[in-house]
């Protein structure tokens, strides 16, 4: 039991830490999470799977942030000089990123115009 609440403190200092230090985070989950707290009081009510979605593509969009930091951060350290791989590997991380961002404006998207 011991080793699980561990594991939790651990988890809990990354999001903090992310929270703290990374700008990229902290963007997505204030200024993207007040947007998806806005689409749930605009299109009031809303389906369950509706805000399903949101939330999924939100949390997504979270986790991938959370990976593209950990590895950037991993990656400067290993190699904190200008490498040409190591930038190629940043640059798809964040590709996931984008990725992650466009599945969210997509679910936004479906839900808007499902209103029209």
């Amino acid at each position: 039991m011991q080793s699980l609440v561990s594991k939790f403190s651990h988890a809990i200092r990354g999001i903090t830490y992310a929270l703290g230090n990374d700008r990229g985070y902290r963007v997505q989950t204030a200024l993207i999470g007040a947007v998806v707290i806005g689409i749930f009081f605009y299109f009031d009510p809303l389906e369950i799977w509706e805000v399903l979605f949101v939330i999924l593509a939100y949390t997504i969009m979270l986790i991938t942030e959370l990976q593209n930091s950990a590895l950037e951060k991993a990656l400067d350290c290993i190699h904190p000089d200008r490498n040409e791989d190591i930038g190629r590997s940043k640059d798809m991380a964040a590709g996931a990123v984008l990725t992650a961002a466009g599945f969210l404006l997509f679910v936004i998207a479906m839900l808007v115009y499902g209103r029209i």
